[in-house]
């Protein structure tokens, strides 16, 4: 995994969103932001929908205190140079709000804001607790019919474990990403 979805998982997110509709749309992870910009896509030719993106940015060249990342991270860091989203089109930006930091704490509070969300991507730290922990946080908010998807799902058990916990059916759009719709259950 070179820390990005594959354009065929692009393009399976694309089309979901642009079946979903969502309002309130919420991603944790934007590093370069090439699914934030399928994501911020769908939402413009929908015509409706924000995203609200939470990510802590690494950026190549820079130094970090020691902590400041998960010891098993790997995959894409952003050049020298360039910003959280840089490669998206600034023409798809008006949909988009950017919060910089752990999604452990900035998480919480987003969705207190909201309220009610429509649908969730988790793209940021894949430690089990991190995933967990965001997949409960969102789960809590999401609508019936809401669409809860995380990539990097065969990095550990976390989103098998809480589709299951759940009765939720997971259905994979790609090698490592997946995602359940909230029932009634």
């Amino acid at each position: 995994n070179v820390g990005a979805i594959t354009p065929a998982e692009g393009v399976n997110l694309y089309s979901l969103l642009r079946k979903l509709k969502p309002d309130l749309a919420v991603e944790t992870g934007v590093c370069n932001g090439v699914s934030t910009a399928f994501i911020l896509l769908a939402l413009h030719e929908n015509g409706k929908g924000r995203l609200y993106s939470i990510d802590l940015p690494e950026v190549a060249g820079r130094h970090y205190e020691e902590g400041t990342f998960w010891l098993g991270k790997g995959g894409a860091v952003i050049p020298e140079g360039e910003e959280p989203g840089w490669m998206i089109p600034p023409y798809l930006k008006d949909r988009w709000e950017l919060i910089l930091g752990k999604s452990q704490d900035e998480l919480p509070p987003l969705l207190a804001r909201l309220g009610s969300i429509d649908f969730f991507l988790h793209d940021s730290e894949h430690s089990y607790e991190c995933m967990w922990f965001e997949y409960n946080e969102a789960y809590r908010v999401l609508r019936v019919g809401g669409v809860l998807m995380s990539d990097d799902i065969i990095w550990n058990g976390a989103f098998q474990r809480f589709a299951r916990e759940r009765g939720e059916a997971i259905t994979r759009i790609g090698p490592g990403l997946g995602f359940i719709v909230k029932g009634t259950a």
